[in-house]
């Protein structure tokens, strides 16, 4: 009976691996690299005056890795400022 225990103990927190495993994924791939380059590029070719970053914004994953982050840092930096200067504007923050 213990071992059937054990086998259902197990198996429910692999499940609960899998989930959390798959929704720091998601939060990773959604919020950060595809959100942070759609709002992040705009903003750097602004900066930038045209030059960075050289690809059009629909080819993102043809960018190198360190630009990549960088767009997207910025891209999510620029939200969270925005949030947090709304949250003041509103007297939530």
């Amino acid at each position: 009976m213990e071992e059937i225990a054990e086998g259902l103990v197990k198996s429910i927190l692999r499940f609960a691996g899998l989930i959390v495993r798959s929704l720091i994924w998601l939060i990773w791939e959604l919020c950060f690299w595809e959100l942070g380059w759609y709002v992040g590029w705009p903003v750097c070719r602004i900066l930038s005056f045209g030059y960075f970053p050289k690809e059009p914004i629909n080819d993102q994953n043809y960018v190198n890795t360190l630009s990549g982050f960088i767009v997207s840092l910025i891209g999510l930096a620029v939200l969270i400022s925005v949030a947090a200067l709304i949250a003041q504007l509103v007297g939530s923050g």
